[in-house]
């Protein structure tokens, strides 16, 4: 979703210090790299994600619809949208969390709160819910042998 220069250009100039070191910032170029190779988004719609992402950080678009646009803009399907959001909202807009909710407040007609933008323990609760079947890994082998008619006694 492209915006007038002017309209970007005015916001720019608004931009707290932190939110336009996030905008330039090499570690979130990296982020959304990271992001699109693991969730195969095509290599010609990096660019339009990385968009979305920057527009987040200039009051352009609610973090909360990020992964609808992702889904209408970009036709990643929504299983995907959801998971996406979550890693943009851990990885880049987490740690600016405060500025951009102060931003958004200065700047939006629809003031942002800093719960809007899930903390990584709220996501990481959020992610073990729907995973805690597929997760064998994380359940302890502690049962007791002699309950168990399948296992054979090593002697």
């Amino acid at each position: 979703m492209l915006y007038p220069q002017e309209q970007t250009a005015e916001l720019f100039d608004k931009l707290p210090r932190e939110l336009r070191a996030a905008l330039f910032s090499e570690d979130n170029a990296e982020f959304i790299a990271q992001i699109a190779k693991r969730y195969k988004i095509p290599d010609e719609q990096i660019p339009a994600f990385a968009v979305l992402v920057g527009n987040i950080l200039l009051g352009l678009l609610p973090p909360s619809t990020l992964a609808k646009v992702l889904e209408q803009e970009l036709k990643i399907p929504a299983e995907q949208t959801v998971f996406i959001s979550q890693e943009v909202s851990r990885l880049i807009l987490y740690p600016v969390r405060n500025e951009l909710a102060e931003f958004y407040k200065e700047t939006s007609p629809t003031a942002l709160s800093e719960n809007d933008i899930a903390s990584p323990s709220k996501q990481k609760t959020t992610t073990k819910k729907r995973s805690a079947v597929a997760d064998a890994s994380a359940i302890p082998n502690e049962m007791p042998i002699s309950d168990d008619t399948y296992r054979e006694i090593v002697e």
